[in-house]
């Protein structure tokens, strides 16, 4: 040790070391701190330490290896908690020490008290075999700690590394065994390190299903299949094509809807498989042939009609759910359509022909994956000279927006690709984008997002409670949410839980449904909808379709967002998606004829193309719309709000 440097009495130096040796925490409170407790201790268990001290600032009171340095500490509590000071041991035996530091630099010990840890074990009373994806019931022993855990783990797996859990909170727990037959361990892991301190053998026996249906079925058809299986919880039968790895489905139905069970065939012919997957890890335990035949179809109308008119569309085919004939511009891809018709209203089918003349197609296609089946051309010719409308006002004469809540769905079919990019990635960028471009900051804001959590689950939470919009803190929040395989689609539950989650929100409150599929959760959204509007509740419902397949899911997406007072926007991709959110923070309003919607649009949007005549233009803004008659004339633009 260095001998001290000695300075005259005096010295600034010198008076300036007394003065520190006299503020220091340990010489000012070595005295004022005491520690007392048991001696000794189990691992994990709960440790009161009674205590005396200054209590100031930040300090606190730790369980410590011995020998430490006084900056190095374990759990601890702040002295202004109170006194017994409540810690937890060390999961690990040992000699500790329990030590009162000040919570200046440096973290001064002022007293200290000497503890043993000492070791506990745990027994497990586990039956000797269970059937793969069961459910297996055993008791236990041990220190039931806080955190605590009893699982099912693959043998020889690391303490950190765990399966199917459950706390041991209660003498009895149940666990969900393992889609993979084989040898497996029962563990008892501490809460803190998951150390094991006991564990028992227990072995997952294999088991089957067996599937029965048709031989082969049309392409876009249904097909009902009967089968046997352990029918545990997320078990799903699917369409799969020939020698796809386990984990990649088809159109599926979970083993809990029925037996039997009806599945939409795909539309693509070809050679598939039915297979039974476990709900766990997918694992196919069942499976029987199929073979996808082609379907055919014809379709045939008029060589020409004159623009705006009406005519008939003669089809054969086969008439599966969704199927529907169109008129679309000569070449456009099979996503386009302007009027169409389904085919479960028969044949022939009457479509309106465009207001542009040129050359057209008069399309069949499937509802699913709207494949072409079958075409012929079409020439429209001039007929009826459109006008247009445009719906203009300032915002504070639409009326302001008092609070927005978006409701996103993050399903399973969410992991679909859209141009290499994951439907759920695309929307998260859409909506981050919507809440740092196009929402204000300090907007009332909330985000509720379903079937991120937890698979074949009917799931959905309040991610963004409402608040003034904090750009940053809402981008966090969006970007990571993630979308869960097999998740169901709460849509009714979610918009259900909208008055209670804007229940402290100025009027008019605006809510938008960001969704790429059905309810199926067995919930009504329209009554729910209802529900919401009906409560008094100034509110508009807004929806936007994101990679809609079928046209009958659109139709029922426009009535949800009439029935709400809001506007349907359909998106296909990326940019479309990113316009569509930001369209439906504006004012809609919709285009009648008859008291039927017949075109919708946003005020100050680009204007709509009409047939001349007389309409009412209803602006979507709180609980009593405005209603404008209009008059809309060849070749003129009609203005309504504005010059």
């Amino acid at each position: 040790m260095r001998s001290p440097v000695r300075l005259p009495a005096g010295h600034p130096r010198r008076a300036m070391l007394v003065l520190s040796v006299l503020l220091s925490p340990a010489a000012l409170f070595a005295q004022q701190a005491t520690l007392s407790g048991p001696s000794q201790v189990s691992v994990g268990a709960p440790l009161a330490i009674e205590w005396t001290g200054p209590a100031v600032g930040q300090d606190f009171i730790s369980v410590d290896g011995v020998g430490l340095p006084e900056t190095s500490y374990g759990s601890y509590v702040y002295a202004n908690a109170g006194t017994p000071a409540r810690l937890t041991a060390p999961d690990a035996p040992g000699r500790y020490v329990v030590r009162y530091h000040s919570g200046t630099s440096g973290y001064a010990v002022l007293a200290s008290h000497p503890i043993e840890v000492v070791d506990v074990t745990a027994t497990l009373t586990v039956p000797a075999s269970v059937d793969a994806g069961g459910r297996l019931t055993l008791t236990w022993t041990g220190p039931g700690n806080a955190a605590d855990f009893i699982s099912i783990d693959p043998v020889g797996a690391p303490d950190r590394d765990y399966g199917d859990y459950a706390y041991a909170t209660e003498p009895s727990v149940t666990l969900t065994a393992p889609d993979r037959a084989g040898q497996y361990v029962v563990r008892y892991h501490m809460g803190g390190s998951y150390r094991v301190i006991g564990q028992a053998p227990v072995v997952v026996g294999g088991v089957t299903a067996t599937l029965t249906a048709a031989a082969s079925v049309a392409a876009g058809s249904e097909l009902e299949v009967g089968w046997t299986g352990p029918a545990n919880s997320g078990d799903f039968l699917s369409i799969d094509s020939v020698g796809s790895p386990e984990p990649d489905y088809g159109n599926y139905g979970y083993a809990a809807a029925g037996n039997p069970l009806t599945i939409r065939v795909p539309e693509r012919p070809g050679a598939y498989e039915v297979r039974y997957h476990t709900g766990s890890s997918y694992a196919v335990i069942g499976r029987a042939p199929l073979q996808v035949l082609a379907n055919t179809a014809t379709v045939s109308g008029p060589p020409s009609a004159p623009g705006g008119s009406e005519f008939a569309v003669a089809w054969t085919g086969p008439d599966n759910s969704g199927d529907y004939v169109t008129i679309v511009p000569a070449g456009a891809s099979n996503r386009e359509y302007l009027r169409y018709a389904y085919t479960r209203a028969g044949t022939p089918a009457t479509l309106t022909a465009p207001l542009e003349a040129g050359a057209y197609e008069l399309r069949y296609m499937t509802g699913g994956l709207r494949d072409i089946l079958a075409s012929v051309p079409i020439s429209i010719t001039p007929g009826v000279v459109p006008g247009q409308l445009r719906v203009v006002t300032d915002r504070a004469a639409a009326g302001a927006t008092g609070a927005i809540e978006v409701i996103l769905d993050a399903s399973g079919s969410m992991l679909q690709r859209i141009g290499g990019e994951r439907r759920i990635e695309i929307a998260r960028d859409a909506l981050t984008r919507l809440v740092t471009e196009v929402v204000p900051a300090g907007t009332p804001f909330a985000l509720r997002v379903f079937g991120h959590r937890e698979p074949d689950s009917c799931r959905t939470d309040l991610e963004i409670p409402l608040s003034a919009l904090n750009v940053a803190s809402a981008s966090a929040t969006i970007g990571g949410v993630q979308a869960m395989n097999l998740a169901r689609t709460p849509i009714g539950a979610s918009l259900r839980l909208v008055q209670s989650d804007l229940a402290n929100a100025s009027a008019p409150l605006v809510v938008v449904l960001v969704t790429d599929g059905e309810e199926t959760c067995d919930d009504d959204p329209a009554a729910a909808i209802a529900e919401l509007r009906g409560a008094g509740v100034e509110v508009r419902v807004n929806v936007v379709g994101f990679a809609i397949d079928e046209h009958q899911l659109r139709e029922q997406f426009e009535s949800w967002a009439r029935a709400g007072g809001g506007l349907y926007v359909e998106a296909r991709d990326r940019a479309e998606l990113e316009r569509a959110m930001a369209i439906t923070v504006e004012v809609p309003f919709e285009v009648l004829l008859d008291g039927t919607v017949v075109a919708t649009g946003v005020v100050n949007g680009e204007p709509l193309t009409l047939v001349p005549g007389s309409y009412v233009v209803r602006v979507l803004t709180g609980s009593a719309p405005a209603e404008h008659a209009v008059a809309i004339t060849s070749g003129e633009t009609t203005t309504v709000g504005g010059p």
